[in-house]
């Protein structure tokens, strides 16, 4: 007779209203950790990763927008915010990770090649940090940008721009290269499959996929060759528009 399987509680509530709102309804669980994504924008995803032993948390891509939403559930809970990191520089939205990281002053960590004069745990590939008591790990996967960095916690993968559930990050915007986006996505689907991505955009409501689906109907890891990849990419995205203000959300978040 099989059992099921009981899922440990979540410290937060996703479903409050309010500022709440941002909070999706999935939760997950892995090592120490518990998983809250956010919503923001049009699709636009950060992390909230809360080790519930210590009540200290890691912002993983924290957007402006919803700042608010950060300190909020920070204050309420009596939660300590211990580090901020971004994936890469973004080009659809403003950082709160400066704002958050001198505000609460606790580190900001992205790859050592990101331009941002306010980062200051610099990291390189394979680099690990533990922060809340939880080990991450930080994989260096360009071609969206040149300082897009994957970071693992235990069998999950923050892909950020490098890869989605369906598609990849576009290799068309500054410090992209799509040569090095194809490397990149194929390095990630090396990983078992029972690895889990959380992207750091979805516009279709799939906050995460294993990575054994990922392999086999995302498009993007179907294309046989390098040369054949980048000539898809440059095709496809010259009919594409670029982000709106993209100009002024590269130059706030390099600043």
């Amino acid at each position: 007779m099989t059992q099921n399987k009981i899922l440990p509680k979540a410290s937060i509530s996703p479903y409050i209203p309010l500022h709440y709102q941002h909070f999706a309804a999935d939760v997950f669980f892995e090592e120490q950790a518990e998983i809250y994504p956010l919503w923001s924008g049009e699709g636009n995803l950060s992390y909230f990763i809360l080790n519930p032993q210590s009540k200290e948390v890691v912002l993983i891509d924290p957007d402006l927008e919803i700042l608010g939403s950060y300190l909020l559930t920070l204050d309420q809970h009596k939660l300590r915010l211990v580090a901020v990191m971004d994936t890469h520089t973004h080009a659809e939205h403003a950082t709160a990770a400066p704002t958050l990281s001198q505000l609460l002053q606790v580190p900001y960590l992205m790859h050592h090649q990101a331009p941002s004069r306010f980062v200051t745990d610099r990291v390189k590939d394979g680099e690990q940090r533990v922060l809340a008591g939880i080990n991450f790990q930080f994989l260096h996967t360009p071609g969206h940008t040149v300082d897009m960095t994957t970071i693992r916690l235990g069998k999950r993968l923050f892909t950020g721009d490098s890869l989605f559930n369906k598609s990849c990050g576009r290799a068309d915007l500054p410090g992209g290269d799509p040569a090095q986006q194809y490397q990149s996505i194929h390095q990630l689907a090396q990983f078992p499959g029972d690895y889990t991505i959380h992207p750091g955009h979805d516009y279709n409501n799939h906050l995460s996929s294993p990575l054994s689906r990922v392999s086999q109907h995302n498009h993007r890891l179907q294309i046989s060759s390098q040369a054949e990849f980048v000539a898809f990419m440059t095709a496809h995205y010259a009919q594409e528009e670029k982000p709106d203000q993209l100009e002024y959300y590269v130059a706030f978040n390099a600043q």
